[in-house]
């Protein structure tokens, strides 16, 4: 195998990352719009995806996958573009810091950032996502809100996310070194982040997150435990999704704009979120 998540360079790891999202792409859709966002402050910077007529008051913040090490909001404009194009709301690509160079809680502080900045351009609702590492980021972000912050959040889209779990069925099953889904790979990935990201896995905190969440989880997925498990944990909400993309593996949805089961899933998750982002009606006054 060209690259070993286990033991390649975070730069050999990155590039071919890179490599591997930009074979896979579709086209973007030709009527959104995309603006680089510089870093300002503690924002560290992204790609804003902005509809024709978007949503005034509702957006999403996505969060990449990359295993903690690799992606970037580029890596992941097909995604993103789509969920855009598909959800009419703008969609805040946000840039976090990467391991190893970066230890936990950086990915968390960038995660929560990432949300004020598109909050402080008019945002009143929030759609926090990702997918693979990038679900237990947002996860994090929404953890590390302040309350006023957190009861903005509508509403989660965890796309086929790594939570920390590093046995189990589906990864005896279909983890392997070269896919870096294996449990002695997962284990050392999440290593990667530092010692405090031990006490910090969404699988332990899963149970006080009280936003409705579309939990995503590939049929082939190595990690697809990890999504059945954490949704569980999050409790009953009545408007919650566990959906399995059937005959599909980790990562599928880099083929966004090209493959039909990537489009047909995109799809399904923007009536979701348009759903969530509904304005609640408010209560008439009492006389």
């Amino acid at each position: 195998m060209s690259v070993s998540w286990a033991i390649s360079s975070p730069a050999e790891l990155r590039a071919h990352h890179a490599r591997d999202a930009e074979e896979r792409a579709g086209p973007l859709p030709e009527d959104v719009r995309e603006t680089l966002l510089p870093e300002a402050g503690a924002f560290r910077g992204g790609l804003l995806f902005t509809p024709p007529d978007p949503s005034p008051d509702a957006a999403i913040v996505y969060f990449h996958g990359g295993g903690f090490v690799a992606g970037s909001p580029v890596s992941h404009r097909g995604v993103t573009a789509w969920l855009a194009k598909l959800t009419g709301m703008r969609v805040l690509s946000g840039r976090y810091r990467l391991a190893p160079e970066h230890s936990f809680p950086a990915q968390r502080d960038d995660a929560v950032a990432a949300c004020a900045a598109l909050a402080a351009v008019g945002a009143d609702r929030l759609i926090l996502a990702g997918d693979s590492a990038g679900a237990c980021v947002a996860l994090w972000g929404l953890q590390g809100l302040d309350p006023d912050s957190r009861a903005k959040v509508a509403g989660l889209a965890l796309l086929y996310g790594g939570f920390g779990g590093v046995a189990g069925g589906s990864i005896a099953r279909r983890g392997t070194a070269e896919n870096g889904l294996d449990a002695e790979t997962l284990a050392i990935m999440y290593r990667r982040l530092g010692p405090a990201a031990e006490d910090a896995w969404p699988l332990d905190f899963a149970d006080t997150v009280t936003a409705p969440a579309y939990v995503l989880a590939a049929e082939l997925d190595a990690v697809f435990d990890d999504s059945a498990l954490l949704f569980q944990r999050l409790g009953s909400r009545a408007d919650s999704r566990l959906v399995v993309a059937a005959g599909q593996d980790h990562g599928f949805l880099k083929g966004a704009g090209r493959d039909p089961a990537a489009t047909r899933e995109l799809e399904a998750l923007a009536r979701w979120l348009r759903e969530r982002a509904r304005p609640v009606p408010s209560l008439p006054e009492s006389c």
